[in-house]
């Protein structure tokens, strides 16, 4: 970054795309990693409740799937 800064420019592609993803990862909050893993697991569960057929018996569980607080939620169970 002090290269990029002072003159240089960083023409690897291949570091770029590791320098980007770890500036994303830095610039990440706890509340955006809870909120991903919880995501992850309500897509998971969709499908599977899909394939399964969990939905006929309980229905309401599509609705709480795409509602973001049960989503944050389920990011924070391990």
């Amino acid at each position: 970054m002090w290269y990029a800064k002072h003159g240089g420019c960083i023409v690897n592609e291949m570091l770029m795309k590791n320098l980007s993803a770890l500036a994303e990862k830095l610039k990440e909050t706890k509340g955006m990693r809870i909120f991903k893993r919880g995501f992850e697991k309500a897509l998971e569960m969709l499908e599977k409740g899909e394939e399964k057929g969990v939905f006929r018996w309980a229905p309401r569980l599509r609705d709480w799937l795409s509602d973001p607080d049960y989503v944050f939620w389920l990011g924070t169970m391990r």
